[in-house]
């Protein structure tokens, strides 16, 4: 199983209403949340660890897990309420976030609300604000730092300006997690926030020297790059009709990880075993993926069968 940690909240995009009024829709997300989805279209078990309000948003994010084959076995249940994030895109589709969710059901996860596991997971992933912010944040660190032994660690720090605006905590909070974990996604725009001017290669080579094993960097329509020891690659984007990009980088999360799985990687060694072919493959893979996600609206994550040529391609 992959089990992913953080948070589950609901986006709200606005647009003009009638006179000075505005309208939303209101759609499922949160990063974690998406990527534990993503994983399960992708054919894979996947579980969620985090808070989810007993209110009525909370109930809707349970019975999306429901439906889309996510375990529930390890959430948490509260009576906190449910974070809301409000989105705004600009012309061309990239989103920004405010989010309303001081003391709400995904920050209020302390370490006496850890999951016990009888046989621990694949991957264990965290990312996003949930990482950063107390008490979830705390626990998040206790959780890995007991289970890193018997599990891979997966990390996307997923920069939120507007849940903490002092750049700082943030990187500071990223290198302190880094040599904890072996696969960090990141994308050159959260780099670009939290070290402004330090160069792509730089950071990752850093991280590298910190203990993580494989550092992908992703550049929107660009493509992404891998960083492993003695390793640099580069693939290129895919070329797509862009509805938005919410969610992008939750499916590349997602397919990043399956797509490990799907390359025979279940330990440190086999990780350390990825040559620069597979590699390109995996990226590829990812960057097929995201693509998808970005011809439609909002984080509406591809399913295997969307990709099944890319799929078998990796092995």
């Amino acid at each position: 199983m992959f089990l992913i940690c953080g948070e589950a909240l609901f986006d709200l995009f606005g647009e003009a209403g009638v006179d000075d009024g505005l309208s939303f829709d209101a759609r499922i997300g949160g990063s974690p949340f998406n990527v534990a989805v993503g994983l399960a279209r992708l054919g894979e078990s996947a579980g969620f660890f985090g808070g989810i309000s007993n209110d009525m948003l909370g109930e809707k994010l349970v019975q999306k897990f429901r439906q889309e084959g996510v375990s529930e076995r390890y959430i948490l249940r509260t009576d906190y309420l449910t974070t809301l994030s409000l989105v705004q895109k600009d012309g061309h589709g990239h989103p920004a976030y405010t989010f309303y969710g001081a003391n709400a059901a995904d920050r209020m996860v302390s370490e006496s609300d850890l999951p016990e596991f009888t046989e621990p997971p694949l991957f264990l992933h965290v990312g996003s604000y949930t990482a950063l912010v107390d008490p979830i944040a705390t626990a998040l660190k206790a959780l890995i730092t007991r289970e890193r032994e018997r599990t891979l660690i997966s990390f996307d720090p997923n920069i939120r300006p507007t849940v903490v605006s002092d750049m700082e905590r943030w990187r500071t909070n990223t290198e302190t997690l880094v040599p904890l974990t072996d696969v960090i996604k990141v994308s050159d725009e959260d780099l670009a926030l939290i070290a402004p001017g330090e160069a792509i290669a730089d950071m990752a080579r850093a991280w590298l020297d910190l203990g993580a094993k494989l550092i992908i960097v992703t550049k929107g329509g660009d493509g992404a790059s891998a960083y492993a020891p003695g390793i640099e690659i580069h693939c290129p984007g895919v070329k797509v009709d862009v509805e938005d990009t919410v969610g992008a980088g939750d499916t590349f999360q997602a397919a990043l990880l399956a797509g490990l799985k799907q390359l025979g990687v279940s330990s440190r060694k086999e990780l350390a075993a990825l040559d620069e072919d597979r590699l390109n493959r995996l990226l590829g893979f990812a960057i097929s993926a995201a693509a998808i996600t970005c011809s439609r609206r909002g984080a509406d994550l591809p399913r295997l069968s969307e990709l099944e040529k890319e799929w078998s391609a990796l092995k």
